[in-house]
């Protein structure tokens, strides 16, 4: 067995101890704001969602990297010692110990990315069976023409719904913009079916439709 591929190179060994370090919320939630483009004024429910996700998602990675090195430590005393069994055991085979811990290493890291996502319950299960039938990684699957497509449409939605809790909050008599149902035409009144119209697809326009 060659030992040498037990042996980390530096650049896991920097992967490792930067993951080890303690993640200050500060720099976490500096961290989701640009990556996600949210506003620290508007959007503080979901940024503060996200930072709790994060947190979370780098203490379970921190955990599962200490794991990992730990028995990367233990299977190099065994071979240090190399002392013959006195008798029959079970033997640990440090390349599948690693094969097994570097598998949690990179679930945990998945599981992070999923759980960061600003999406609904049921949109994220779709992103994650298709990242395993492609066998892809979430961000990767996030740039799938048909999870585009799914994004997009929740987007849209969440527009939509935006707008019409906005509108119920503001003073007057306005009617809410519905995009499913245009204004009517008036033969009677021409100009005013004309000028509800052009308002109508002007907002139409404005929210993306």
């Amino acid at each position: 067995m060659d030992e040498n591929k037990n042996v980390p190179s530096a650049e896991e060994l920097e992967q490792e101890r930067t993951a080890l370090l303690e993640a200050k919320q500060e720099e976490v939630r500096a961290s989701v704001i640009s990556e996600f483009g949210f506003d620290e004024e508007l959007d503080t429910d979901k940024i503060d969602k996200a930072v709790e996700k994060e947190m979370d998602s780098r203490k379970k990675l921190s955990e599962a990297i200490g794991q990992k090195i730990k028995y990367r430590k233990d299977a190099e005393d065994l071979r240090a010692k190399a002392i013959p069994p006195i008798k029959p055991e079970v033997k640990i085979d440090p390349d599948e110990v690693g094969k097994v811990v570097g598998v949690q290493v990179n679930e945990a890291l998945e599981k992070r990315d999923l759980d960061s996502l600003d999406y609904p319950d049921e949109l994220k299960t779709e992103i994650s069976k298709l990242a395993k039938l492609q066998g892809m990684p979430i961000k990767k699957a996030l740039k799938d023409p048909y999870i585009v497509f799914k994004i997009e449409s929740y987007e849209k939605e969440e527009k939509v719904k935006e707008a019409t809790i906005s509108r119920t909050h503001k003073s007057g008599s306005s009617k809410e913009f519905d995009i499913n149902n245009p204004p009517a035409f008036d033969p009677n009144d021409v100009e005013g079916s004309n000028k509800a119209m052009k308002e109508w697809e002007a907002e139409a326009k404005k929210r993306g439709f």
